[in-house]
């Protein structure tokens, strides 16, 4: 995010808060161009509900006093972490029905979509967060304030 407002956290009204990716599905002999907008980073509670959205903790809670405690297990369903994903990037995007009505960007949206066409859009989003991580290792790099003693 730009170094303008507050630098704690993701302000989804700055200027630079979303990004629009133009992307194209090949079907067949056509190239359909289309493209998504999504969040260009997520504050810290959009990718905790995200991951709460695909993940369990399951466990046996003892009720004897003293008991040896019970290690809890952990499920997390990739089958839905690319729709949950989707859910959470993206903001708005140009696909439409025939009628030209516009496809909301939903959930509901997302599991209708051609398994080509879902591919394009989970392939651009690993990119961007690809992109998104070596940013974060370039301000990494950079120098940052150290603490002070008085």
């Amino acid at each position: 995010m730009a170094a303008e407002g507050n630098p704690w956290i993701v302000d989804p009204a700055a200027p630079d808060a979303t990004e629009r990716i133009e992307l194209e599905w090949i079907d067949g002999e056509m190239r359909r161009p289309f493209w998504i907008e999504i969040r260009r980073l997520l504050s810290i509670g959009q990718h905790r509900k995200m991951l709460k959205s695909v993940s369990r903790i399951e466990g046996k809670v003892s009720t004897v006093r003293g008991a040896d405690p019970v290690s809890p297990t952990s499920t997390f369903e990739w089958t839905d972490y690319s729709f949950a994903r989707m859910e959470t990037y993206i903001v708005d995007w140009s696909l439409a029905h025939e009628a030209r009505a516009k496809m909301p960007p939903t959930r509901s949206s997302f599991e209708k979509l051609r398994a080509e066409v879902f591919q394009v859009i989970d392939e651009a989003l690993d990119a961007h967060e690809a992109r998104m991580e070596e940013e974060k290792k370039v301000r990494a790099g950079s120098p940052t304030p150290s603490a002070t003693s008085d």
